[in-house]
């Protein structure tokens, strides 16, 4: 057709295509209708209207298949009462017949094989019948059932459109039912995230209590009744006490990951000095009583944040170090990075260090290095840093490059919008 044309120009005018390609000019309306429906019914509403249209019938009803009651189900009807006809069984008569072999299926009703479908039919006025099944993917998931008060002219070409539009109602119609599947799994999952956070904000709330008042009740069994014990007892009194004392401290911490995990984020213009200073006042007992220096950058570094989780994650990372730096911990010290599109903060040590295969693992829930056995801790503190940097677009990883003791780092994206609370999510 180019042979002795450089170009050729044929624009997409629905009107002429209907004049030059009658069948075509029929499947594009269908597939534009097709492509702008959500909701089944509805799709399948206005397919059955466009099919009945092209055969000239004046009625029709659309059933999908429901294997697991053996039957296919009236979903959409037009142009007929749906009474006695709302299920048809599976395996039985002339629509069963049109899906089993696959075939568009047209006879007069008087000569139709149940007796009782051909008094019904009849009884409304139809004298023509026309099964279509609606195949995708090589499956059948339903059947169109049209119906004429008259003899209806079926040519090959006509039965061929037909059983095409019957393939592209299908389609369409399995894509909106996995979407409003998908749709329902996500409503339940969420359902069942709120109930599990719901569960573990009361589950701690519940445990912590009790546990304060079994810390309280040792503390003062002690204080008077403990000159009456002897060294065995006085010692379980003291268990018990450590014992409360880590319930509590495993209430608040698992409270301290849900909200690292679900709280909206407040995401404001976070002076990092001062953020630093407050977790340097938090800890300076602590690091005084163990004559570690902790050094932060002088710089003063302006970041988009949410102050308080930022706070959790450099607290949890001092404390980190504090604890398992081991006997011969010095020096802690906070670096501030700029790398590309994020902001990374380093938290480093020169105390015991942490073997390179717990790289990964270390951040994971209660996960805890062998070196840190007879340490108090809940196995939380890492995890939390993971998802506070995960929120704020970023990672968290142990950098073990440096000779000795540890080096924990996250990043935080730079762009964070203060007026987004969720902009980091996933």
């Amino acid at each position: 057709m180019l042979r002795n044309q450089r170009l050729i120009t044929v624009p997409l005018d629905q009107a002429q295509l209907h004049q030059r390609n009658r069948a075509l000019s029929v499947l594009l309306q269908l597939s534009n209708y097709l492509s702008t429906r959500t909701k089944l019914e509805d799709l399948l509403g206005g397919a059955l209207e466009l099919v009945m249209e092209q055969l000239g019938v004046g009625a029709g009803r659309l059933y999908l298949a429901e294997p697991e009651n053996d039957c296919f189900r009236l979903v959409v009807h037009r142009g007929v009462s749906p009474e006695g006809l709302e299920t048809v069984p599976a395996g039985v008569g002339f629509t069963s017949k049109a899906a089993r072999t696959r075939s568009f299926l047209a006879m007069r009703v008087e000569d139709l094989e149940d007796a009782e479908r051909v008094a019904l039919l009849a009884s409304k006025g139809f004298m023509v019948v026309i099964c279509l099944p609606l195949i995708t993917r090589d499956r059948v998931i339903g059947v169109m059932n049209l119906a004429s008060e008259e003899l209806v002219p079926l040519e090959i070409d006509t039965i061929d459109l037909t059983m095409v539009m019957g393939n592209l109602v299908a389609t369409a119609a399995e894509s909106v039912m996995q979407a409003q599947e998908l749709g329902e799994q996500a409503r339940l999952l969420a359902e069942q995230k709120e109930a599990v956070q719901f569960f573990a904000y009361t589950a701690c709330h519940d445990m912590k209590s009790p546990a304060t008042g079994v810390h309280g009740l040792a503390r003062m069994l002690a204080q008077r009744a403990g000159h009456n014990l002897d060294q065995k007892g006085r010692a379980i009194i003291g268990q018990i006490e450590k014992a409360a004392q880590r319930i509590e401290d495993l209430a608040q911490e698992v409270n301290a990951y849900i909200r690292a995990k679900e709280a909206p984020l407040k995401l404001t213009e976070v002076s990092l000095r001062e953020v630093l200073a407050g977790v340097s006042a938090e800890m300076a007992e602590r690091l005084e009583k163990r004559g570690v220096s902790l050094e932060l950058p002088r710089d003063e570094v302006v970041l988009s944040a949410d102050s308080g989780a930022l706070a959790r994650a450099l607290t949890n990372l001092v404390d980190n170090a504090l604890k398992y730096g081991g006997p011969g911990l010095s020096r802690i010290r906070v670096i501030h990075q700029e790398d590309g599109p994020f902001h990374v903060l380093k938290v480093s040590d020169d105390g015991v260090g942490v073997p390179a295969e717990l790289a990964e693992k270390c951040f994971t829930l209660f996960k805890r290095a062998d070196t840190s056995q007879g340490t108090e801790g809940t196995g939380l503190g890492l995890a939390i840093v993971r998802e506070i940097a995960r929120r704020h677009g970023g990672l968290a990883w142990l950098d073990n490059s440096q000779p000795q003791g540890a080096c924990f780092c996250f990043s935080l994206a730079r762009d964070l919008p203060k007026t987004a609370p969720e902009a980091a999510q996933n």
